[in-house]
């Protein structure tokens, strides 16, 4: 019986034991990090105009056509406006680089301007503008609207000139030899020459084959020895094919002239009126309409040219008066406008440029 208590109370001590013991916590083998601060950035502020320094807007910021900037407009400065957060700061960029000190404060209407000196706007070339602000106790904000430009300030000018003498017309000198039967000689009695046509130099054979009517019945060699038949069906026919350049007009051509052959010499070649013509070129792109807003003279004779090539800045006289061979030719302009909108020349001082003038020439000078 002792035996049996000694148990149950050593069966109860354990169970005391068991119930007072607890596995302890097993730890988190990632622990949640420090939080990190969240940061608020500034509203993005956007660019609305570009101005003159007299608030006269110079392009449409807007728009998706090609913008420019010209001396006259720049100035000693222009204003950059737009809208931004009340009271933030505002910065300027050119590409990636701020503007200094180009910082304005928007208004508490949100509305701000700021004057960008000339000079911070560097060398003529492409520009590329944005905004950011920074708001009270806030970061700083993403760029704006971009606004891409072209700075302009360079006045057009003359690269160069030149210019060809005019020419008169030469007529062929002519030398008709019979070579068998005389009577063969009223063939070419009648021969003139066409104006505008060069005649080749040389010795041409014209040899009657036939009488009227009959095919092939009239030979031409030219001086290359080149032979080319005509058929000549009535008479008074006037063949200005035959020697280009010659008008040949043939009698009916009876049993008498069969087998005659005249030959027709060509000591001097025709050569046509050739006119005098003139080109001045532009130091850069000023299109059509920029080219023609010139005007134009040579020594003291007002006349624009012929042809404008806006692609090679080139504009083109096909009819002048610039002197003879060697003279010295006189060109001047004033009023010719660029890209950008800036005035090359005035009245009082207008582009001046000379050369020499060349020989005539039939392509020299040719838009």
């Amino acid at each position: 019986m002792k035996k049996f208590l000694v148990i149950l109370m050593v069966l109860a001590m354990a169970s005391v034991l068991f119930v007072g013991c607890t596995t302890p916590p097993t730890p988190d083998p990632d622990p949640d990090p420090t939080p990190t601060p969240v940061v608020v950035i500034s509203a993005t502020p956007v660019l609305t105009a570009v101005e003159t320094s007299a608030a006269v807007s110079i392009f449409d910021v807007t728009s998706t056509s090609t913008l420019y900037m010209n001396k006259a407009e720049v100035g000693t400065s222009i204003l950059v406006k737009g809208t931004a957060p009340s009271e933030s700061l505002v910065q300027l960029y050119l590409g990636d680089v701020a503007i200094t000190p180009a910082v304005g404060e928007a208004a508490a209407t949100g509305l701000w301007s700021i004057a960008v000196a000339k000079s911070s706007l560097g060398v003529d070339g492409v520009k590329v503008l944005t905004a950011k602000c920074t708001e009270v106790g806030l970061a700083v904000s993403e760029a704006s609207n971009v606004v891409t430009f072209t700075y302009d300030t360079d006045l057009p000018g003359i690269s160069a000139v030149a210019a060809t003498a005019a020419s008169t017309e030469v007529a062929a000198d002519l030398a008709l030899t019979v070579v068998t039967n005389a009577s063969v000689t009223a063939i070419a009695e009648t021969e003139t020459l066409i104006p505008a046509q060069t005649i080749v130099a040389g010795t041409w054979i014209i040899k009657i084959l036939g009488t009227t009517g009959i095919t092939n019945n009239v030979l031409v060699v030219s001086p290359s020895g080149t032979g080319t038949y005509y058929t000549v069906t009535t008479g008074a026919v006037v063949r200005d094919t035959m020697i280009p350049g010659i008008k040949i007009t043939f009698t009916a051509l009876t049993t008498g002239l069969v087998d005659a052959t005249v030959k027709i010499v060509v000591t001097t070649a025709a050569v046509s009126d050739i006119a005098a013509r003139a080109t001045i070129t532009f130091d850069e792109d000023l299109g059509y309409s920029g080219m023609a807003a010139g005007t134009y003279s040579f020594g003291t004779t007002t006349t624009d040219p012929s042809v404008y090539k806006d692609s090679t800045y080139v504009a083109y006289w096909t009819t002048c008066a610039p002197g003879a061979v060697n003279a010295t030719c006189n060109f001047s302009v004033y009023g010719i406008t660029d890209l950008a909108g800036n005035v090359g020349g005035t009245l009082a001082a207008p582009l001046t440029k000379s050369c020499t003038v060349g020989a005539a020439s039939a392509t020299a000078l040719k838009p």
